[in-house]
């Protein structure tokens, strides 16, 4: 996980990697604490996670704090996590970095 670009409440962060047990621990709670220290708009770009096999849509679910503050913008998101959030008004899929790069410059 790296921080691209931070800004009051708002951050990006690129992830990569597989996501399995463990890695799915670490990226839970470092959402969780990031929430925890106030921001609650997220930009994520998943373009380079894969998802181990047998990942259940409640442990990829559980990736994400509910709070209904917060906002989700995943950019290039793998099959299985577009398909646990889809139709959750917490989240925005992107295609590609260069439209969720819009919608941060409008504070979004």
């Amino acid at each position: 996980m790296r921080l691209l670009a931070e800004a009051p409440f708002r951050l990006w962060m690129a992830v990569s990697g597989t996501l399995g047990a463990t890695t799915q621990r670490q990226l839970r709670q470092r959402l969780h604490d990031q929430v925890d220290e106030g921001h609650r708009e997220f930009f994520l770009d998943l373009q380079e996670l894969r998802c181990a096999e047998g990942l259940s849509d409640g442990e990829l679910r559980a990736l994400f704090p509910k709070d209904p503050a917060v906002r989700f913008h995943l950019i290039g998101a793998p099959e299985c996590i577009r398909e646990c959030v889809a139709g959750d008004p917490a989240f925005t899929l992107y295609a590609d970095p260069e439209s969720a790069w819009c919608q941060w410059g409008r504070g979004a």
